[in-house]
């Protein structure tokens, strides 16, 4: 507990309308946050390694998850948290909840966009190698 907030591991609790609200408010999971599509974000989440969501008086506030092999590498998407939520440590809370345990492993992620500071706070580093390939055009590839 971070304050009043509850953290919780796996898909068991969600709530997945809550969680369809965040994700259309935040725009992660890819494109299906934006356009809602519960049943392709409940895939996502069941599909990951480990998930986390956040709980502000039993109602879902934030949410993130970990995709890995559990051995070498890891990589974190979809951290998020409400609009109004934000600013009171529950984006950090998600972040320690989901390395947890999994310290060993070599751990990406990418960050939206202003929230590069957020990262680097938590000991991430920027990767000068790093590339990705998209299946449609993207803000965050470079041409």
């Amino acid at each position: 507990m971070r304050g009043m907030v509850q953290y919780k591991t796996g898909t068991d609790p969600i709530d997945w309308e809550a969680l369809g609200d965040l994700y259309e408010e935040v725009g992660l999971v890819a494109q299906f946050g934006k356009k809602r599509d519960l049943e392709k974000i409940r895939q996502a989440f069941q599909s990951s390694y480990k998930v986390v969501t956040a709980w502000k008086k039993g109602k879902l506030v934030g949410a993130g998850r970990l995709l890995s092999d559990g051995l070498c590498y890891g990589t974190i998407y979809d951290v998020g948290v409400f609009q109004a939520c934000r600013k009171q440590g529950i984006g950090k809370g998600i972040m320690e909840a989901l390395l947890r345990g999994n310290e060993h492993l070599l751990v990406y992620l990418t960050s939206t966009f202003g929230n590069e500071g957020f990262y680097s706070k938590l000991g991430f580093k920027k990767h000068k190698t790093a590339y990705a390939k998209y299946p449609r055009e993207s803000e965050y590839l470079e041409q």
